[in-house]
């Protein structure tokens, strides 16, 4: 599990089509090149976020949040095959997502029909 915890300022806020927020963060002190490659290597990850206004962690809070297993939820399996499918369907570039998706539906479902007793 790689954690970050940086002293940041929240800048900016948009809401996104699907009702989710896009957040931009701006860290307060210069990060050095090593700091900003850590921050890299995480980029794209899933996680949960916890800002505090008043910008400073006790060290009894930073222990606490060190214990705290949270899961993260993400895409459910559903989302992530139609997502997959859709890419899959970019690459081959021969028929509208629409079609496509329907026909790759029904041959998983075929395929798990024909495997019932």
């Amino acid at each position: 599990m790689k954690k970050l915890l940086k002293q940041c300022t929240l800048d900016r806020c948009n809401r996104k089509k699907d009702r989710s927020v896009s957040m931009t963060f701006i860290t307060s002190l210069e990060q050095s090149s090593s700091e900003f490659m850590g921050i890299d290597e995480i980029l794209g990850d899933s996680g949960i976020l916890y800002f505090k206004s008043d910008g400073n962690l006790t060290t009894e809070e930073v222990k606490e949040l060190d214990n705290v297993e949270i899961e993260v939820e993400g895409k459910t399996k559903s989302q992530r095959l139609r997502n997959v499918l859709y890419v899959y369907n970019q690459q081959l570039g021969t028929t509208s997502f629409e079609e496509f998706y329907a026909s790759e539906m029904e041959k998983i479902i075929e395929h798990y029909k024909s495997k019932l007793d």
